[in-house]
């Protein structure tokens, strides 16, 4: 049998080799690396970047700055005036200082956008997708609130005093240093109160979730019930003057001390717990609650 020409033998078709199956993607894991330190720098970004934030400071700032010398120079005119009783306890620091009345209202303002404003445009859902831990979000927020807050108030505390020592001098009435230890307790305590007052309007915001509710929730806990305080009858108007948790705070920017209030850190000291206590029910709510 002849042998056939290896150029006309049928050429054996390759087998083709099975092509490889692209290896799946790896899940993203975003929200498990998103570390506290990843969501402070993302808290911070979203208030240094709300416009509210530089109006708010920047409004309060120039509010408390004008009251200060409205006052200072008002008082310091009708010192002369004054009976002797009045004199022994005309409080500069207080004249001074007289505007954290409302900066209060601004930086509990300001505390309650920080998060109500997320459920407004409902932005807070993409938060908390990519940041599933609530607390840790809550947490953030309440540092970085705080590192703006404190800073701020500190601020306002201090143009308020320099303006208002300023004018009592000018007017010829008493006034004080800043570097008299009364002074220094006063700006630095009235920077902690606004900061705290931040963290109010954090809780309340938290818990309440609307802007207008939480603006009007700060005015009635903090002007209304301070304004309606000394009408109240007997012992409840008594309790009210001295514990309230705002009124108690305030004692920390004055000079003169009424013997029936709170002494001025411990005043602080009862603003602080009411903080602290509205805060952890603010974590329990944000926790459990639907966003």
């Amino acid at each position: 049998m002849s042998r056939i020409p290896t150029l006309l033998r049928p050429k054996t078709p390759k087998t083709p080799k099975t092509a490889r199956s692209p290896k799946p993607p790896k899940p993203q894991t975003t929200a498990g690396k998103a570390t506290f330190v990843h969501c402070l720098h993302a808290e911070w970004i979203k208030i240094r970047t709300m416009r509210s934030t530089l109006y708010v400071i920047l409004g309060t700032l120039a509010f408390c700055t004008g009251l200060a010398a409205l006052n200072g120079s008002s008082a310091g005119t009708d010192y002369a005036s004054m009976t002797p009783a009045d004199q022994a306890t005309f409080d500069p620091l207080a004249t001074s200082l007289r505007g954290y009345l409302l900066a209060q209202i601004a930086l509990g303002l300001l505390g309650g956008l920080v998060i109500s404003s997320e459920y407004g445009a409902r932005t807070i859902v993409s938060t908390l997708t990519s940041v599933p831990h609530r607390a840790r979000v809550l947490a953030c927020k309440a540092v970085v609130l705080t590192g703006v807050g404190l800073p701020a108030g500190i601020v306002v505390s201090l143009a308020g005093f320099l303006v208002g020592q300023g004018a009592l001098a000018g007017a010829g009435a008493p006034h004080l240093s800043l570097f008299d230890g009364t002074a220094l307790r006063g700006v630095f305590g009235g920077g902690l109160y606004l900061a705290l007052a931040g963290l109010f309007g954090l809780a309340l915001g938290t818990v309440i979730r609307s802007t207008t509710a939480t603006v009007t929730t700060l005015f009635a806990v903090m002007l209304i019930v301070q304004a309606f305080a000394p009408a109240l009858p007997g012992a409840v108007g008594d309790w009210v003057s001295t514990y309230w948790p705002p009124i108690a705070g305030g004692q920390i920017i004055t000079g003169y001390h009424d013997p029936a209030l709170l002494g001025p850190w411990a005043g602080l000291g009862v603003m602080a717990g009411c903080v602290a206590v509205l805060m952890a029910a603010a974590f329990v709510v944000f926790r459990r609650r639907d966003a």
